[in-house]
């Protein structure tokens, strides 16, 4: 290929490794996202199959994997580590705090507050874990909305995300080992120079995940937002939402030429600003009393059941319920990890791993908690549990959000931000999940426009082929999937991050470093240039 192809490519300064990784990725993935745009029944028939080997077999996996690392996670951050700064003791935050909040919650969370905010409690009232249930004296009510809680408010958040942003910013932008790869995670425990194919396999199967994470996201969003349109405003919902995703796309390509500062930015702040009126809305149009009665006991059932429900597996029952919810979610989170965390270790520069937790943990644990109190209360109230159960049983959660917008008071209002949150969310994950999977792929903490916008279509693309899949659940299955195979590397990114972490502070106190350490081979490599320059 000339060189002026390998620029429309965004890959002119790409070595041959990197030109392989963005073609083989973007070969697999096309090739995914063909056979569900040409056979949507049999690609939907495979995924859901594969969901259910994948969590039949290894949901405990995942949910002992979460445990794992919430561990390592809390004393990393507890101990004395926990005043490193990311991009060291020098390092100037590049954010505000607003800016760096939005950014971090709407890419880290995406729609699925809307959509599983509805979806999973009225789900498991419907369909409980098996009895007895794991928590005595809760009515099903606060333990659907309480299970809600576990997954997507604490310890989920802290579980997956924050590993990765720690391993990120501690070897990448601290310990400054110069490629921007997620291998280079790997670099104090597996030399790059020693083991480049291995390397090459982690920063594939990180690309494939995050597309499976992100692709899951937009699936979820583009079948709501076409649900939405179709069952609150009688509207041709399709046709309409393919034009509601070429404006987000026309969005997205703006955002990118804007770059990170101007373009992901604000679009999050927007969001943000959005997602605020939406619940304002809810709790004045909404069974107000209701959800913040229900809230407050589910939050009860919650704390005090906290790590019985993040460990639940009931191995006697029949059935995998506790797979197909907590494997699920996390599955899921561990797919969302890659690009988020190294995305959060991204615009974190300057602020200390404590400074991190407060704002990838403990703020959003707050947001999140709050919407989801009036979002499972709104639609576990009495008046509205009923027809919104019927939509879910009937034509899964998209039809549920639907249905529970069409009985509400002021519903259609409510309806127009929740499209435009969704489509806040889209442009805002999109955005960011391409701006990281294009650095993966070249190396580069700040990837070209034109390279961006390649993983920004086949992302879009994805999108556009969820519509034409036949059942919602097709598109769940993808982040188990695609994630199975990176969970392996996920205990080896903690280490190698504890390692440079470790060192790091020994450095710091004036401690010789020890030899073969991720110090030690810098300042060996630092030596050996600088005797060649003599």
């Amino acid at each position: 290929m000339s060189r002026g192809g390998w620029y429309v490519l965004g890959l002119e300064d790409a070595t041959w490794p990197e030109r392989g990784l963005f073609f083989v990725a973007m070969a697999a993935m096309l090739s995914l996202a063909a056979v569900g745009f040409l056979r949507p029944a049999l690609l939907s028939d495979a995924l859901n199959g594969a969901f259910d080997w994948v969590l039949t077999y290894f949901g405990w996996w995942f949910i002992l994997l979460g445990f794992i690392l919430l561990v390592l996670v809390l004393c990393v951050t507890f101990s004395r580590y926990g005043r490193l700064r990311i991009g060291g003791p020098d390092a100037e935050p590049e954010f505000d705090t607003f800016s760096w909040l939005s950014m971090v919650f709407t890419v880290g969370f995406g729609a699925s507050i809307l959509i599983w905010g509805v979806g999973e409690p009225v789900s498991i009232f419907q369909n409980p874990p098996p009895k007895p249930y794991p928590v005595e004296g809760a009515s099903l009510k606060s333990l659907s909305l309480a299970f809600m809680f576990v997954h997507e408010v604490f310890p989920g958040l802290a579980m997956w995300y924050l590993p990765v942003a720690l391993a990120f910013g501690i070897v990448v932008y601290t310990e400054g080992v110069g490629e921007y790869k997620i291998s280079s995670m790997l670099t104090g425990i597996v030399p790059a120079d020693d083991y480049p194919g291995f390397h090459w396999t982690v920063d594939l199967a990180a690309i494939v995940a995050s597309i499976g994470g992100i692709a899951t996201t937009l699936g979820f969003s583009s079948q709501t937002m076409a649900a939405i349109l179709g069952g609150v405003f009688g509207l041709d919902a399709a046709v309409l939402t393919y034009g509601i995703f070429a404006l987000i796309g026309g969005v997205f390509l703006v955002d990118v030429w804007l770059g990170l500062r101007k373009g992901i930015r604000n679009a999050a702040r927007a969001t943000m600003v959005f997602i605020g009126l939406a619940m304002a809305l809810l709790v004045v149009v909404g069974p107000t009393l209701f959800m913040f009665e229900l809230g407050l006991d589910a939050t009860g059932v919650w704390l005090n059941n906290m790590v019985r429900m993040m460990l639940y597996t009931d191995p006697t029952a029949s059935g995998n319920w506790a797979a197909n919810w907590t494997g699920f979610w996390w599955a899921w989170w561990a797919a969302w990890s890659i690009f988020v965390g190294s995305f959060v270790a991204r615009v974190s520069k300057g602020r200390t791993i404590r400074e991190m937790f407060a704002v990838l943990v403990l703020a959003p644990t707050a947001l999140t908690w709050i919407q989801h109190l009036l979002v499972g209360g709104w639609v576990l109230a009495p008046g509205y549990v009923g027809p919104v159960g019927d939509a879910l049983a009937a034509n899964g959660i998209p039809a549920a959000i639907a249905r529970a917008l069409s009985v509400t008071p002021y519903g259609s209002v409510l309806a127009v931000l929740f499209v435009v949150v969704i489509a806040g969310y889209i442009v805002t994950s999109l955005d960011s999940a391409v701006f990281m999977i294009s650095a993966i792929t070249l190396g580069d903490e700040d990837p070209n426009a034109r390279n961006r916008a390649w993983w920004g279509a086949l992302l879009a693309f994805f999108g556009v082929v969820s519509l034409e899949l036949e059942s919602f659940a097709a598109i769940q299955s993808l982040s188990p999937l695609l994630a199975l195979p990176f969970t392996v590397f996920l205990l080896a990114i903690v280490y190698a991050a504890y390692v440079a972490a470790r060192d790091y502070a020994r450095e710091a106190d004036g401690v010789d470093v020890e030899p073969g350490s991720l110090l030690s081979e810098q300042s060996r490599s630092a030596d050996t240039a600088a005797s060649d320059d003599d």
